[in-house]
């Protein structure tokens, strides 16, 4: 992975708590929270990290996360939510807030919580809504992801590149409308 990326705890997730009890399902076999069990310290950090939302004001998380991304960015990348997903459209909000506060950022923001986003995206995020089920079809919106098992389908490179972007930057693009993962 490219850029800086930002994690929360992958048991919180609102949408992929319920998805997870469904096979064919993307979160049905997490590995955010494979990893989450098998490394307690990924497990405290990502803790950690929601704790700080939910104890913070958005305004002050903002602030921090938009410090935290200028400090150790170092490629103009980020992810959000490489574990969890959004808590609450005021979370979204709050990560407008550090677009707007790193301009020279790419931010990209893969979710399964479509209900929190709105049409007000800075030029500097994607978001890109997740396809729910395994192989099945794409939410409506300008830019989506899904899963495959069928890894010769996918459009990610990563799997070619030892789990790297190498120089590909799909994902964080608003010219590419979709990117399939394989399942992994």
């Amino acid at each position: 992975m490219v850029g800086t990326t930002f994690a929360i705890d992958a048991f919180a997730c609102k949408r992929g708590s319920k998805l997870r009890a469904v096979p064919g399902t993307p979160c049905h076999s997490c590995y955010a929270i494979k990893l989450q069990k098998l490394r307690p310290s990924v497990d405290q950090g990502w803790k950690a990290n929601l704790a700080a939302w939910e104890q913070s004001t958005p305004d002050e998380w903002a602030q921090a996360m938009a410090f935290q991304i200028l400090r150790y960015n170092v490629d103009g990348y980020h992810r959000w939510f490489d574990a969890g997903d959004l808590q609450s459209p005021e979370m979204f909000e709050a990560i407008i807030q550090v677009c707007k506060m790193t301009p020279k950022i790419k931010h990209w923001l893969p979710t399964q919580e479509s209900g929190f986003i709105h049409a007000d995206i800075p030029d500097n995020l994607t978001v890109r809504l997740s396809a729910s089920k395994i192989d099945g079809k794409a939410p409506k919106f300008p830019t989506t992801s899904s899963v495959t098992y069928d890894k010769a389908s996918a459009t990610c490179p990563a799997q070619h590149q030892n789990n790297n972007c190498g120089d590909c930057r799909a994902c964080w693009s608003r010219d590419v409308a979709h990117v399939s993962y394989p399942k992994h």
